[in-house]
């Protein structure tokens, strides 16, 4: 039996409800992210860490200058 990578499980069963709340913010890259991983374009790694830096930009920029919305 072959080793399970617990990360890849994590990531495979959080992502739809990670790119559900990508597409709140920016549905675009959410629709270009999941027709990637539909596609196997890329890999649920560098999908979910395109999704989380996303996220990241889109919150730091609906922040005031010091930190609070």
């Amino acid at each position: 039996m072959l080793p399970i990578d617990m990360e890849i499980v994590m990531i495979v069963s959080n992502l739809p409800s990670k790119l559900s709340e990508l597409s709140k913010v920016d549905p675009d890259k959410a629709i270009e992210l999941m027709q990637a991983w539909g596609d196997g374009k890329k890999g649920v790694k560098t999908i979910w860490n395109d999704a989380n830096n996303h996220l990241n930009i889109s919150n730091n920029n609906s922040k005031g200058e010091n930190g609070h919305v």
